[in-house]
């Protein structure tokens, strides 16, 4: 068993782990979309969130399994290589998009429900129902499938870039449903 071996399985486990996140952010956002109905109480909404609020930390040590194994590995064995930093830009962009997209609208969501009661406002429903949360989760899984596919078959800078740009490509094309959709709530009065 050698150094290489251990930060590859570290690194490994970390993908897994954010893939594990992704897929919790998945079901969280599909059940606040079909738990949120004009007779939902807030606090409905505040129970679910908590439940799936261990999911940040578990984020937050998946990238640092990611990262410290991937530039050991970088830096002891692979020399300069365009496919890993293709991958780490792209793993910067999902920070992007999950630090600025999904951030500030579960801050917000947070806010709203900390000051609510009772059944759910149109305001609330509006940000549980927000399309940019699915785009920004749907840009990420693809971003992260396309960092997998650079790992696992290692082209130069063109078949980097195209990659990861096929990734997006297939990521927005996968939100076109949700971004469609009208977001005007349908709440008792």
């Amino acid at each position: 068993m050698s150094l290489y071996s251990i930060a590859l399985f570290l690194h490994v486990v970390g993908a897994l782990g954010l893939f594990v996140v992704l897929g919790l952010e998945w079901v969280s956002l599909q059940q606040l979309r079909l738990l949120t109905s004009p007779l939902t109480k807030v606090e409905e909404v505040r129970r679910w969130l908590q439940n799936s609020s261990g999911a940040g930390m578990l984020g937050s040590i998946s990238m640092l399994l990611i990262l410290i194994p991937g530039f050991y590995m970088a830096l002891a064995f692979w020399g300069r290589a365009s496919w890993y930093e293709v991958a780490f830009g792209a793993l910067v962009l999902m920070g992007v998009l999950v630090n600025v997209v999904t951030g500030r609208r579960m801050a917000a969501i947070k806010r709203s429900l900390a000051t609510e009661s009772g059944y759910l406002s149109s305001t609330l429903h509006s940000l549980l129902h927000h399309p940019l949360m699915w785009i920004s989760l749907r840009l990420r899984v693809a971003l992260g499938l396309g960092i997998v596919f650079l790992m696992t078959v290692k082209p130069d800078l063109v078949g980097s870039l195209l990659v990861m740009g096929v990734a997006l490509l297939l990521g927005l094309a996968s939100a076109l449903p949700v971004m469609s959709r009208k977001q005007t709530p349908k709440l008792a009065a």
